[in-house]
């Protein structure tokens, strides 16, 4: 297990200049050290790279049960609209990308590098043959990537116009009266066209200096790349000591950990300021009520793949500090049945009650019905399997210390997709029946700032 002579900084710009030319994956806690992610995780020449769209969902779903039950590790993104398909939810017919956003992206490593802001150890894990190359190919790229290329603000632009997000927001209104939902989280899709010279490799980068995120990723796909600085963990799940059988099932006495945010304010510009925003939010009896809708729903899903009597709720709506937010967070945990596979706990759970609302069903039909355009990877979710080395199918070693195999999950908002030269990304709102619409929508801006400064991008479009 070598380890590398290299900062933090040092491997994220060779990182960075990989992607440039091949498949690289990064999911990086930015030494926040939240909800016990304090790693950087990264694989570059992946082993197989795979992406589902026309697939059944059963299908992409059998898929998953195999490879995150297998002796390779994945990073892996899935779109909200395969929740759609999962929960056959009949979708009406939307403008589609053209390539669409694919429901599952998934890419096969035996190589992991892992850095432990905690330590400050660089190691190298998984197939030895390839250590000594993985190492010479990251010592050979270590650059200063340049994040601050000058150029015209480009304008947001909304598939809603304001006065047609407020009308939404009224529009839901009605469906909590009629008694279809109680909580609906409405998003508008924003996209900006990105300027010649900028890459995602310098929005991550900028990111990642400007607005430190737990669950931060980076991910070079086959014709998309991910950026994301996401606050929130969908959920995880440790199993470095169990080890799966011929039925892709989570054996052995798992726990599952699902953290849901809602209830939000914008960070002050002075420290005063700052503790009456906190204690705002705090005394908020909307935002503990939206926080608590979600708590009971995650609950619920919860219930279907763990023992009985097992769920609990371990934090309720505790404050939590971002770069440019407040939010309010819930952790539920639970016991996980010893015969629930992979896809078992997705179609419990999936997509995370905290960026659909409750009840999840008939309050993901309101926004299909609402919403303009599919949501894509956004309010999807973006995660990473780790192998168990005790595994009989595992020859690869990826235990580290505190690099546990198992899942984790993070939900993917304040997440982009380039495509095309176009970044793209959705901001929202829980909607409940004493929601104003203007601050709703105001909401939605102060969520998308993170993003639009790494764009260098206007709101003058909106």
């Amino acid at each position: 297990m070598p380890e590398l002579d290299v900062t933090a900084d040092e491997l994220v710009s060779a990182l960075l200049t990989l992607a440039k030319s091949e498949a690289v994956c990064i999911l990086d806690s930015c030494g926040v050290g939240y909800l016990g992610s304090h790693l950087l995780i990264a694989g570059i020449d992946p082993v197989k790279t795979y992406e589902f769209t026309e697939t059944t969902a059963a299908e992409t779903l059998s898929f998953i049960d195999e490879k995150l039950a297998g002796n390779l590790a994945s990073v892996f993104t899935i779109s909200y609209d395969f929740g759609m398909k999962m929960l056959g939810i009949a979708s009406r017919t939307k403008p589609l990308e053209s390539p669409p956003e694919p429901d599952v992206f998934l890419a096969l490593f035996d190589v992991l590098v892992v850095h432990d802001y905690e330590t400050g150890v660089t190691c190298i894990l998984g197939n030895g043959d390839k250590f000594h190359s993985v190492r010479d190919k990251l010592k050979a790229n270590i650059s200063n990537l340049n994040s601050e290329i000058s150029h015209a603000e480009p304008a947001i632009k909304s598939n809603f116009t304001r006065a047609a997000y407020v009308e939404a927001i009224e529009r839901v209104k009605e469906c909590i009266r009629a008694g279809n939902t109680y909580q609906t989280n409405l998003t508008q899709q924003l996209t900006v066209p990105l300027p010649d010279g900028l890459t995602g490799e310098q929005i991550f980068a900028r990111l990642r200096r400007d607005n430190r995120a737990p669950f931060s990723a980076f991910i070079k796909r086959l014709d998309s790349t991910v950026v994301s600085s996401s606050p929130e963990r969908f959920f995880k799940i440790d199993h470095s000591q169990a080890h799966s059988d011929e039925r892709s099932s989570i054996a052995g006495r798992c726990s599952i950990t699902t953290s849901p945010i809602k209830g939000t304010r914008r960070r002050g510009q002075n420290a005063a300021e700052n503790d009456n925003l906190k204690l705002e939010l705090l005394n908020s009896s909307k935002d503990r009520a939206e926080n608590i809708m979600i708590v009971d729903l995650l609950r619920n899903d919860l219930g279907r793949i763990c023992e009985y009597g097992t769920v609990r709720v371990e934090k309720l709506c505790s404050l939590e500090e971002h770069p440019t937010l407040f939010h309010l967070v819930s952790t539920v945990t639970g016991d996980l049945r010893p015969d629930a596979a992979i896809s078992d706990i997705l179609k419990a759970v999936f997509p995370c009650g905290s960026i659909t609302g409750a009840p999840k069903i008939s309050t993901m039909q309101i926004i299909d019905e609402i919403e303009p355009s599919n949501r894509g990877l956004s309010m999807g979710a973006i995660g990473i399997y780790v192998p168990s080395p005790k595994s009989e199918m595992s020859t690869l070693n990826f235990g580290l210390g505190t690099l546990n195999s198992g899942i984790d999950l993070a939900v993917a908002i304040r997440t982009m997709v380039i495509r095309h030269d176009i970044a793209t990304f959705n901001v929202g709102g829980g909607v409940v029946i004493d929601s104003d619409p203007e601050s709703e929508y105001q909401e939605t801006l102060v969520k998308a700032e993170a993003l639009r400064k790494a764009l260098g991008a206007s709101l003058n479009g909106l």
